[in-house]
């Protein structure tokens, strides 16, 4: 169960860094991105570059969401087919 546990705690991770790094690209690609301004996260001027890293991520996430969809199921997979063996008398 514990190598369960760490490959939940992966996926978790991968999802986490995935984000971290997105706001780190942010950061860097637009100079006004704030995204704890009232309003809107960036200024006039960079709302256009804003929209096109937007739909970059937007992209990445899909991918990534399908990734970590994969792995859940996987594990899941491999949850219940362990059960019945665990349950037979022995």
């Amino acid at each position: 169960m514990n190598t369960t546990a760490d490959r939940l705690r992966d996926l978790v991770a991968e999802v986490t860094t995935f984000e971290e790094e997105w706001e780190e690209e942010l950061r860097a690609a637009l100079p006004t991105y704030d995204p704890d301004r009232d309003g809107f996260p960036v200024e006039p001027h960079d709302e256009v570059r804003y929209f096109e890293l937007y739909d970059i991520r937007a992209a990445a996430a899909r991918d990534q969401l399908h990734r970590t969809t994969i792995g859940i199921e996987k594990v899941i997979s491999e949850l219940t087919e362990a059960e019945p063996e665990a349950d037979q008398p022995g």
